[in-house]
């Protein structure tokens, strides 16, 4: 007979120490420095167990805002540090398969197989299905006893959910919902996404592509599956132009379809390769795209097309080139389809309305190249696994400029690009600017540009929102060195209009952000790379960064280490309170105080590049590899 195990578990100088004994052998010891593991990954600690200890858990140790459990699953021990979410589900085995998921006039149907298999016998509870924050429908999900999910027929746990379209379109404020299963386990509610069984969609090149997508009631919906799975909802307001009786023609199934088959025809037959440039929302012409523009037409007429559309202010004094071409024309939809290429400051999917319903317009984005310019230097906001730059995502470029060397090896690391397919030659917008044109004469000029937080999204009271709690604070700040018309807030288009009904209204820019930025003698931001932009022509940088914790947690760690700062940080209003009375001398911003020579030293291994030349070296670049 096998003599009894016994697990022990135990935490020594930041070590952890997981220990196997039995009363006729020596114990099995295996250790693990607490700072080398990584959070939500799970390791092997290359001990086994006897059959009463084949599902058990040993340790659940808070640790700051994680649990460091050690467990057996099988016969075999792990450890791991995770998250509350994730090392609840640890305690249990998930069925998790959606047999088939439809979208109608009628609402959104689903057949989820779905269940508990419960080994370490915890409490389980208070099971829904949820579609975001938009609606969520409780039911009874099954526990079963069993070891392993294996030995649960499907048909024991078989549901069925149906959610009617005028229930799941009455939420007027969240856009992008996933399907999700919410349950308490022990008393602490956790979250898991619903997955799709078999969804061919989500594989290959066209897996961004929307499942299901119409028009009901000013809304646009789509179905969509991820590419490990999930199952989203998207439910957006529709844009102005997506109500006009031409824009439906163009984009219906029929015709577009019949357009796409015909581009990819050409492009599969003819020797012509056709770029498009354009920049966000193909409302400007203002970012370096229009430049490059034209050393593509020149060298290559007919190959390379600028689109814009006619409302934008630079509309005018392109439109007589006879290669700018109005966004939503006839010539425009038919470029669409025949283009090879794209390059541009933005995601391919400014192209048209964003999340756009037009299911070819999506295909013909995977089947075409992208050559990102990109508009600001990726090196402080974290472009995590969600971001659409990653390579396998909808806007993963085939090609990115980047400013150094630093930049480089962040893109690399996060967007998960090989090294051959960014180029090193320095923002194209940086050509349009004069290098440190901002001088201590210049006229005494403050920013206030914030970014908007995603958790904020669901706000119900904006005067609640960090946003506006801290762009109304710095205001205040400011104004006891500045008058009003010295001090110009960007706002983002999130905050609805809110803060025009402020004292701050006089101060709100409401021109381009690139006319701002040229005056911005010192700009406080909290995560924007418009820092970089600013010092570049010579402004001053603060970063107030009272909710970093948060910010972080919710958004993935920031790029720069605390030395590699291109400005002051403040954490709190006292904080910037006293860097902004060291800086200011009788009203006017002292730049040696914002600008010493350790930031500009700093600066320069972030952009390496302030010789004006950035364009030609772009140019040069995509000529040799074949893409103007």
């Amino acid at each position: 007979m096998e003599a009894p195990m016994t697990f022990y578990t135990r935490i020594d100088d930041n070590t952890l120490v997981v220990t196997k004994s039995t009363e006729d052998s020596s114990a099995a010891v295996w250790t693990k420095n607490l700072p080398d593991l990584t959070l939500n990954t799970l390791e092997d600690t290359f001990l086994s167990t006897d059959a009463e200890n084949k599902y058990r858990l040993f340790l659940w140790q808070p640790v700051d805002q994680n649990i460091l459990m050690v467990f057996s699953k099988a016969g075999s021990v792990k450890c791991i540090l995770a998250d509350e979410n994730a090392a609840h589900l640890r305690l249990i085995e998930r069925i998790n398969e959606a047999v088939s998921v439809s979208l109608n006039r009628n609402g959104l149907d689903i057949r989820w197989a779905g269940g508990i298999v419960n080994p370490m016998d915890v409490q389980i509870s208070d099971a829904a299905v949820n579609i975001g924050n938009r609606l969520t429908q409780p039911f009874n999900l099954p526990v079963f006893p069993e070891k392993s999910a294996k030995n649960v027929s499907r048909e024991a746990c078989m549901h069925h959910f149906h959610f009617s379209l005028q229930d799941l379109m009455e939420s007027r404020t969240e856009i992008h919902s996933r399907i999700t299963i919410s349950l308490h386990i022990n008393g602490y509610e956790v979250t898991y996404p619903m997955k799709i069984k078999a969804a061919p969609e989500a594989d290959g090149p066209y897996r961004h592509v929307p499942v299901t997508s119409f028009y009901a009631d000013q809304r646009a919906v789509q179905l969509k599956y991820s590419p490990n799975g999930n199952i989203i909802f998207i439910c957006r307001p529709m844009a102005k132009i997506e109500y006009s009786r031409r824009f439906r023609f163009w984009e219906s199934t029929l015709v577009s379809g019949a357009l796409y088959h015909l581009g990819r025809f050409f492009k599969h037959r003819s020797p012509k390769k056709i770029a498009l440039f354009y920049e966000k929302f193909c409302e400007k012409a203002e970012e370096g795209t229009w430049e490059i523009f034209q050393e593509a037409e020149q060298k290559n007429p007919g190959h390379a097309y600028f689109l814009i559309n006619r409302d934008s202010a630079d509309y005018e004094r392109l439109k007589e080139n006879p290669r700018v071409v109005p966004q939503f024309s006839a010539k425009y939809y038919w470029l669409l389809f025949r283009a090879s290429s794209y390059i541009s400051t933005e995601a391919p999917t400014h192209l048209s309305v964003l999340r756009s319903n037009n299911r070819y317009f999506r295909k013909s984005i995977a089947d075409n190249a992208f050559i990102f310019l990109q508009h600001g230097i990726t090196y402080l906001k974290c472009q995590g696994k969600n971001s659409t730059f990653v390579y396998g995502r909808e806007a993963a470029p085939s090609y990115i400029i980047v400013d150094s060397e630093k930049e480089k090896n962040v893109i690399a690391r996060m967007l998960m690009l090989t090294p051959d397919r960014i180029l090193k030659t320095g923002m194209a917008i940086f050509s349009k600017i004069p290098y440190r044109h901002l001088t201590q004469a210049s006229p005494d000029i403050a920013v206030i540009m914030l970014t908007w937080k995603p958790y904020e999204d669901a706000a119900e009271d904006f005067t609640q929102t960090s946003y506006y709690k801290n762009t109304m604070g710095i205001y205040e700040i400011l104004r006891r060195y500045l008058p009003a018309d010295h001090i110009k807030i960007v706002i983002h288009p999130k905050t609805n209009g809110h803060l025009e009904n402020t004292s701050l209204a006089s101060s709100i820019w409401t021109q381009p952000i690139s006319e701002v930025l040229g005056i911005a003698k010192l700009l406080i931001t909290d995560y924007s790379s418009v820092c970089y932009n600013s010092f570049y022509q010579g402004g001053g940088v603060v970063f107030f960064q009272e909710d970093l914790e948060l910010y972080e947690k919710e958004n993935g760690k920031l790029i720069p280490a605390d030395d590699e700062y291109i400005g002051r940080r403040a954490f709190s209003f006292e904080e910037l309170e006293a860097v902004l009375e060291d800086g200011f001398q009788d009203g006017s911003i002292l730049l040696d105080y914002f600008r010493t020579e350790e930031f500009e030293r700093r600066y320069q291994t972030i952009n390496e590049f302030s010789d004006g030349k950035n364009i030609e070296r772009i140019c040069d670049s995509l000529r040799e590899l074949e893409l103007m």
